[in-house]
């Protein structure tokens, strides 16, 4: 598999954003990256991360609009979340 690290920032400003994040927060938004779109379920079980850290950073990346979130289109009460930089 061929890692490709690099991200598409637009500004100075949204750069700031991506320096300033947590370590769990990069460590999703690389793991989105990586693997595509995944739900929350499956983003728990990858990072081994606690449940509360794990939305806190989904939640804090979708602010900045790293991520954006949808429903899945076969069980609509399950978010998917897919990188967008």
């Amino acid at each position: 598999m061929i890692v490709e690290d690099k991200y598409c920032i637009a500004n100075y400003e949204q750069k700031l954003d991506l320096f300033s994040l947590s370590p769990s927060s990069k460590f999703i938004l690389y793991l989105l990256k990586q693997r595509g779109p995944l739900k929350q379920q499956e983003i728990l079980e990858k990072t081994l991360l606690p449940k509360r850290t794990t939305a806190y950073a989904l939640k804090k990346l979708q602010k900045k609009n790293f991520i954006k979130k949808s429903k899945d289109l076969i069980d609509k009460r399950v978010s998917v979340f897919e990188i967008m930089v």
